[in-house]
């Protein structure tokens, strides 16, 4: 039997997609609708099956954020995504750990990308969708991690 003897100094507080705190999530699974993929982390709107179906975010529809899954562990991070036709698990209400490209601070506002699902701070510009109820609730240097607090007032009702 064998047993781990070393360990990292600088092991990594997070990976974008997982959930943060022991605080209550609301998550649903469906079924991935993009050709691509999409990756963890980002945030997703209703496919054309909307009962079903998850799709790259577009501006309307938002239904939640992606969470990682131990499942898709194994190869590298940033190679790691739900691709078409998986059953990905979507966060409508919950703390999680994403990607904040142009840095953040506690308090700032949620944006995304339309059509790439990349989540930001700051006020919606063009092709990009705030998300109203969602707030940043870390510090992060841009491109850093830092943990999204996203409201059901965030998410489409009926969702």
């Amino acid at each position: 039997m064998s047993a781990q003897t070393s360990y990292s100094i600088g092991i990594r507080a997070a990976l974008a997609g997982l959930l943060y705190a022991q605080a209550p999530h609301d998550i649903v699974s469906r079924a991935v609708e993009t050709v691509a993929g999409i990756g963890f982390g980002v945030a997703v709107t209703r496919g054309t099956d909307a009962d079903k179906q998850i799709d790259l975010a577009g501006s309307a529809d938002f239904l939640g954020i992606t969470i990682r899954s131990l499942e898709q562990e194994g190869g590298e991070a940033a190679a790691i995504q739900w691709d078409q036709y998986e059953t990905a698990g979507v966060m409508r209400e919950g703390y999680i750990w994403a990607v904040c490209p142009a840095g953040c601070v506690p308090g700032n506002a949620v944006k995304y990308t339309d059509g790439t699902g990349v989540l930001d701070a700051g006020a919606a510009g063009a092709g990009e969708t705030q998300l109203d109820g969602a707030t940043w609730e870390t510090t992060a240097a841009a491109g850093e991690l830092a943990v999204i607090r996203l409201e059901t007032s965030a998410v489409t009702a009926g969702a």
